[in-house]
């Protein structure tokens, strides 16, 4: 298990004073990234063996958003490999020892030649403890979308939004979709799929549907129509 410490400031909070759904998961990445920086498997390593981790999926259950000047945890572990796909559990705990935040989430190694999936060789393993999988609800990565959606928006990717890999960062997906939720809505999990990547200045379309205590935004590029992402978000 890695862990690191984290004070919520007040660039990671909204209106009301708590963390936001995107400082959620920048924390939760920071962690994974931070993890593969101490072992030597960071983004100098990755670039050079010209590899990469992408994010496939996020199942994110919120027990309670930490608030400005709280310390937390935020602590992660992989908890199995397959042939190109990577396991991995991040949790957020309190000053108090409380998970208030637990995570699922599935990654494939990619060739970043290629920009397909590539097998897991035992030296891409190599100093990660791997560990039991956390006990919370397994819901699978594929999100069911309701049978109508409305175009609501269009969006531009900006620069701002780009990673080190050329294509917008995960958590901007969330802070997009986040958008076009009430400020008062609390919720309670936040689950991600990302089907294909944005690039600088492509037009994304802003698809929503509200059923049975479900947000669904999906995110399509306005020219190809493909689906970038879809971002679900249950509220109580």
């Amino acid at each position: 298990m890695y862990t690191y410490n984290k004070k919520i400031l007040f660039s990671d909070i909204d209106c009301n004073s708590k963390m936001t759904v995107d400082g959620i998961l920048n924390a939760m990445q920071d962690c994974v990234n931070i993890n593969s920086e101490s072992i030597g498997r960071g983004i100098d390593y990755m670039m050079e063996k010209k590899r990469t981790w992408f994010a496939i999926s996020w199942n994110i259950e919120i027990r309670r958003f930490p608030k400005m000047f709280e310390d937390v945890v935020v602590k992660t572990w992989p908890y199995d490999f397959s042939s190109s796909m990577g396991m991995r559990n991040v949790i957020i705990t309190d000053s108090c020892g409380n998970d208030i935040i637990c995570a699922d989430s599935l990654w494939t190694l990619m060739d970043m030649n290629t920009g397909r999936p590539t097998k897991i060789e035992e030296e891409d393993r190599l100093g990660y403890d791997v560990e039991e999988k956390y006990p919370m609800e397994s819901l699978g990565r594929k999100i069911k979308l309701p049978k109508e959606m409305e175009v609501i928006d269009t969006v531009t990717v900006r620069k701002s939004d780009i990673d080190y890999n050329g294509h917008m960062s995960n958590g901007k997906y969330i802070q997009i979709a986040d958008e076009y939720m009430d400020f008062d809505v609390n919720i309670s999990r936040i689950r991600v799929e990302y089907k294909s990547q944005s690039k600088y200045q492509e037009k994304i379309l802003i698809k929503r549907a509200i059923e049975d205590g479900r947000h669904v935004i999906v995110m399509v590029g306005e020219e190809a129509g493909d689906t970038k992402a879809v971002v679900e978000f249950t509220v109580d």
